[in-house]
């Protein structure tokens, strides 16, 4: 079957529903959406399109969604103190998401393998290939690790927010870039195609409405986020 991966959406939700859209014009059987889901101007709508879309979308749990349930979990608790010290905009949106959205966070894997076609079993996961290198001869090296510890050919990992593709002693290392806080230099939602070959997509959106949108919303910066990261403003 084909499969899309849709990574780090960051509560940019116009930026998911597009490449949503897209991602329906190309009859993929399955969207994998790669984690870091709702830490962004619109947890709740973000979560709420995404928990409607069934079977059909394969979520998966990357390390601010982890970071928003901590969050919720503290301020349920009335732990003031300790929530301050969260990531701000995992704080945020925890203040903003129901105990629904926060199980659903809580439940999700942090990888699941797919078949896709003639590419066989594919691992989407999280962990980039360079998490914690502080050089290049430490990101070689945690790159072979990576694919030496898993025997499918095709692995996809999040967090750079760079789309790419590598390959590497006979496998093939995918990074979908991101849908909705990208930093390659054209604006627009990134994401990836599988089967029966391996495409990167780039999906054009409405730019400013969604940058009305977000900076509306009430997300701290959430100005400075919809200029970065949508509108591509220095």
């Amino acid at each position: 079957m084909r499969i899309a991966a849709l990574y780090d959406i960051h509560g940019n939700l116009p930026a998911m529903e597009a490449a949503l859209q897209a991602c329906r014009g190309e009859g993929v059987a399955a969207v994998v959406i790669g984690g870091d889901i709702a830490a962004g101007p619109l947890p709740s709508d973000t979560l709420d399109v995404l928990m409607a879309l069934g079977p059909w979308a394969v979520p998966i749990q990357g390390p601010l969604d982890r970071a928003v349930v901590s969050a919720y979990d503290l301020l349920m608790a009335g732990k003031r103190q300790e929530l301050a010290s969260c990531d701000p905009i995992a704080a945020w949106a925890a203040g903003r998401i129901t105990a629904r959205h926060r199980d659903f966070l809580a439940g999700l894997p942090q990888e699941v393998v797919l078949p896709a076609s003639e590419l066989g079993d594919i691992r989407f996961c999280r962990q980039s290939a360079g998490d914690g290198a502080d050089s290049q001869a430490a990101e070689e090296e945690a790159l072979r690790s990576l694919l030496a510890r898993h025997p499918e050919r095709t692995l996809v990992c999040g967090g750079t927010h760079r789309a790419a593709l590598r390959k590497e002693d006979g496998k093939t290392l995918v990074d979908p870039g991101s849908v909705g806080l990208p930093e390659d230099d054209a604006p627009g939602a990134y994401w990836a195609v599988f089967g029966p070959d391996i495409a990167l997509r780039r999906t054009d959106y409405n730019l400013r409405s969604a940058a009305r949108r977000i900076g509306r919303s009430g997300m701290p910066d959430a100005r400075a986020f919809a200029q970065t990261f949508v509108l591509k403003q220095a």
